[in-house]
């Protein structure tokens, strides 16, 4: 069945948690799939420091403009993703834990979820931005870095292709199904989940924090709308992919990318 942009506005909101997953596992296991693989990681490259420092001490591994660098990212990443893939799978009902629902949605419904998410975070961040002197591009030098780099391919895939996978199912897939059946209902479980998505963000300033939060909100509603996280993914691929291509076309001197 086909799912146009109708369904954001009428009919009741179509979001039903069922998930055998405990409010309290889900919240360990999710730490677990968004920070495990990192932490793995970076003892890795650190365990192999000494044989770095004779290069660069491991600094091309923190680096977007590397392949190092961006091959531990989307590692990190892909682990994620096979974590939470695998445990929500378990007793087969990962379609249902992760709201993977049938429906296909048409164009002029992404078009219209994407416009909501860029309009809405691009005016906040505009205002948040020029009313308190914030670099525009503060929050976002560590990917221009990668997409004025041989390694842009990289860049984009870990931006806009693994970044929204593992984010959605983890966060608003795994973790919040867990917590919507309980007394908090969904809201109160998006609340959370987007409070634990956001923090992921951290090293931003404190409007680029406030902009990802109401991204989160944005992507919660669709999926309380549609029932399925289907439109989370991609309207969130589409919003870094935006940010991406804001970054690169319009960044003081950007350089081109190799061809």
């Amino acid at each position: 069945m086909k799912v146009g942009p109708e369904v954001l506005t009428q009919g009741p909101p179509r979001y039903a948690p069922d998930t055998p997953w405990s409010p309290l596992a889900a919240l360990i296991i999710t730490a677990l799939i968004a920070l495990g693989p990192g932490i793995v990681g970076i003892a890795a490259v650190l365990l192999a420091m000494p044989e770095m420092e004779k290069t660069d001490g491991g600094q091309s591994f923190m680096s977007l403009a590397t392949w190092e660098g961006v091959t531990f990212a989307a590692s990190v990443q892909i682990l994620s993703l096979i974590l939470v893939w695998s445990i929500a799978g378990r007793g087969g009902q990962r379609a249902a834990v992760l709201r993977l629902t049938g429906e296909r949605f048409t164009p002029a419904f992404y078009a219209t979820a994407a416009l909501i998410l860029i309009l809405t975070t691009g005016i906040l961040e505009f205002i948040l931005y020029k009313s308190f002197a914030i670099d525009i591009f503060a929050d976002t030098a560590w990917l221009r870095e990668g997409l004025t780099s041989p390694t842009a391919i990289g860049t984009c895939v870990i931006a806009v292709i693994l970044a929204p996978l593992w984010e959605e199912f983890a966060f608003r897939g795994f973790l919040l199904s867990a917590l919507a059946k309980t007394r908090l209902g969904f809201w109160g479980a998006a609340l959370i989940a987007n409070v634990l998505w956001t923090s992921l963000h951290g090293t931003y300033s404190w409007a680029g924090v406030v902009s990802v939060f109401v991204a989160g909100l944005i992507l919660s509603w669709l999926v309380w709308r549609t029932g399925s996280i289907k439109p989370a993914i991609v309207t969130h691929a589409i919003g870094n992919l935006f940010a991406l291509a804001f970054t690169y076309g319009f960044a003081p001197s950007p350089l081109p990318i190799p061809a």
